[in-house]
């Protein structure tokens, strides 16, 4: 799908079906996919989607250190992570630790690696009591997969324009961060131009 065909379903009145949701996904990941790689991206095991005292306070590679799936994949696999809602999660009944509302589950995370390929990635937690009973949740695998837009929509259940804003918001953040370290770089820049004026001056001056 090219960017005026993305403008088009846009602009329309009708709502859009999720097979032109998908091409509108795909569209934003050709368009970030090139830069990527010059990007500062996190990685996996650092996504905290763990819950702990009410808040996703925990990260998967605090109780997890290597992952099962496709071994070009790991917990280090940098890229752009967001898991699944919480109410969308799978949970066991009576496990856990009931009192914090903190039962056993599993989770389901997207991705788009550095590399520019979709994953999906199936965490599996247990609930304990926590500090002071107040619970937490605690990975015990990771299972991490090449996937597909349709098929990570279906497993996660995250709505297409969700994902579609995910990904806009991450090429607005990149952007953001970029504008400010050229603004650091050209203050650095302007000051030592400001002293090596100076020195000329004073060295001109001494001669």
């Amino acid at each position: 799908m090219g960017q005026n065909n993305g403008f088009e379903f846009l602009a329309r009145n009708t709502p859009l079906t999720d097979e032109e949701w998908v091409g509108l996904i795909e569209t934003r990941r050709e368009l970030i996919k090139p830069h990527l790689d010059s990007f500062t991206l996190p990685e996996l095991g650092a996504l905290k989607c763990l819950r702990q005292e009410g808040s996703f306070l925990n990260e998967i590679q605090l109780t997890v250190s290597e992952s099962t799936g496709d071994t070009e994949f790991s917990l280090k696999t940098q890229g752009i992570f967001h898991a699944q809602e919480w109410a969308d999660m799978e949970r066991v009944p009576n496990s856990g630790y009931p009192p914090a509302n903190c039962l056993n589950g599993t989770m389901r995370i997207w991705g788009l690696t550095r590399n520019g390929e979709w994953v999906l990635v199936t965490v599996d937690f247990v609930g304990e009591p926590g500090w002071k009973n107040r619970g937490c949740e605690r990975a015990t695998s990771v299972n991490i997969v090449k996937s597909d837009v349709p098929a990570i929509l279906a497993q996660t259940k995250v709505k297409p324009h969700h994902m579609w804003e995910k990904i806009g918001h991450a090429i607005i953040g990149f952007a953001e961060r970029r504008r400010n370290l050229y603004e650091q770089a050209l203050k650095l820049a302007k000051q030592v131009a400001v002293e090596d004026n100076l020195y000329d001056w004073i060295t001109d001056k001494n001669q």
